[in-house]
């Protein structure tokens, strides 16, 4: 599924009313009754309670309208409040408002404190406020009446319907515009916005629903846009039914290099999530000294121990032995529990300068690639980066705060730069390509906030490149099977008591539940 920036959007309204002849005002009244649907299912059918519909005076007031006139004609109680001066109302929201008008819809205006007063008392009467002030064309801090109004709104408690997407947020980022509007449920229209899937708004959004308004299919296909989200449909064109006619070879011999000396449990978290995403083969790199864990450990897993000196790095000989099994894998994974050592730095140069096959850095291989970055322009193959917002700020040299707030752009900007697959991690991950497309993944919850998680989803990928998953489709298929095995890990224990072997634990049933769907549907 697509996803859109403001910029894209309005180019696709534009195409479907000049191209396609489909007048503003019908897509307004397919909003306007979709939103009315989801505002008589909070109601339960209830047509004594009462709605409260705020409105600005663009589109998006002009949206609330339409559900104004929608839920009057059902006899249902309510009321319209204008954020604004009325007569600056025009075009397709002016119809709509002219409208209601003459259908004698209760209406009130809210342009300063004064009319603060019914407003506030109009809020503790109702059941259902739907917020239609802004919309996704905000593009700058709320402030005077309209930020006291959102202010007011979210103290109140009530059940919020938010129209396309709550005021207050950004359609291009999803950054807070000053405040914002806190909603039980948002009906975004045709298509997700960026500003619907990123954090913080995500935080903002509550149930998402995306809702067709009459846009066509077309006009949508023909468009070119960057973004899409990753959805189970999306996965069902990646993961492959395996033949009848198979072997271990078929599916991918895999090389990873994590663990050391009290993060034992790092390459062990990775290894499983490998072998039970399908890996055909999976070898451990593992210091020597903790070979002996491993192999209780990790039955299937055939260990690689290598020794590292006591004193200087230069001794590290080692490598030479991870460097031999490198040579007879297809894809390679380093990081996890791997270390901040000098001998760290030794592997992660190594295998940047020698690999013929794919590279996955996460965890302590980030920690010290911006002391060589530059190799990542020489990589023969391609690599994945699995990032969290802390080892992106030490990738780009920029703050934490200003990763989260244009999580995309810099996703984008250090893909190009290098030539890599960047996987952002965090609430909504990123992952962008070389050639700028990005993909947003919104599985997952809080509960996969513990230590061991991102270990868990750099086995998933490794596995997934390891039976010749194209690199993108792979990070795409990881980060969503990832997700959906934290949410469903969340069902059992709770998002406060999960940890990261929970998360293994549900791989293998959301990857055959995807292939049995693909099955079914070929």
């Amino acid at each position: 599924m697509k996803v859109l920036d403001n910029q894209q959007m309005r180019l696709l309204d534009r195409i479907t009313t000049k191209e396609y002849k489909i007048p503003g005002l019908i897509l307004m009244e397919n909003a306007g009754m979709n939103t009315t649907v989801e505002v008589m299912k909070a109601l339960n059918e209830d047509y004594r309670k009462k709605v409260i519909i705020i409105c600005g005076t663009g589109n998006n007031g002009g949206d609330g309208f339409a559900v104004a006139r929608h839920l009057y004609n059902k006899d249902v109680q309510v009321k319209v409040y204008i954020v604004g001066d009325e007569k600056s109302i025009q075009n397709d929201a002016k119809v709509n408002f002219e409208a209601i008008q003459a259908m004698r819809v209760s209406i009130g205006v809210l342009k300063d404190e004064n009319d603060m007063i019914d407003f506030n008392l109009d809020l503790m009467k109702s059941d259902i406020v739907v917020d239609a002030i802004f919309g996704t064309g905000l593009n700058k801090p709320v402030k005077g009446i309209a930020n006291e109004v959102i202010g007011v709104v979210n103290k109140v408690k009530r059940k919020i319907i938010s129209v396309d997407i709550p005021s207050g947020i950004s359609g291009d980022t999803g950054k807070v515009l000053g405040s914002a509007i806190r909603a039980t449920k948002t009906v975004a229209y045709q298509l997700p916005k960026i500003g619907n899937l990123t954090a913080p708004a995500i935080e903002y959004n509550g149930e998402l629903l995306i809702c067709p308004i009459g846009i066509p299919q077309e006009a949508i296909s023909k468009s070119q846009y960057e973004a899409k989200l990753i959805t189970e449909k999306t996965l069902k064109d990646i993961l492959p039914i395996r033949g009848l006619n198979s072997h271990k070879g078929n599916y991918g011999r895999a090389l990873m290099i994590a663990g050391s000396r009290g993060m034992t449990g790092a390459a062990i978290l990775a290894s499983k999530a490998a072998l039970r995403s399908g890996v055909g083969m999976l070898h451990l790199a593992i210091p020597e000294e903790l070979n002996d864990i491993l192999e209780t450990q990790l039955t299937e897993v055939m260990t690689v121990p290598f020794q590292v000196p006591k004193g200087n790095a230069k001794e590290f000989t080692g490598v030479e032995d991870i460097m031999g099994s490198l040579q007879r894998s297809n894809v390679v994974a380093l990081g996890p529990g791997l270390g901040r050592s000098k001998e760290t730095e030794v592997i992660v140069e190594r295998v940047l300068r020698e690999a013929k096959c794919p590279v996955i850095l996460d965890a302590d291989a980030l920690n010290v690639l911006p002391k060589m970055l530059k190799l990542l322009k020489k990589v023969k193959s391609r690599c994945i980066l699995t990032p969290h917002p802390g080892e992106m700020a030490k990738l780009t040299g920029l703050s934490i705060p200003e990763i989260n707030e244009n999580r995309i752009k810099v996703a984008k900007d250090f893909s190009r730069k290098y030539g890599v697959i960047v996987v952002l991690k965090g609430a909504s991950t990123v992952i962008t390509d070389e050639e700028g497309h990005v993909y947003l993944n919104t599985t997952g919850n809080p509960g996969m906030a513990t230590a061991g998680s991102g270990d868990v989803l750099t086995g998933i990928i490794t596995a997934l490149v390891g039976q010749k998953i194209n690199l993108i489709g792979a990070a795409m298929a990881g980060v969503y099977i990832h997700g959906r095995s934290g949410d469903e890990a969340a069902k059992i224990t709770g998002e406060y008591g999960m940890i990261a072997s929970d998360m293994v634990r549900e791989v293998p049933r959301i990857i055959t539940e995807i292939v049995n769907k693909k099955k079914a549907f070929d």
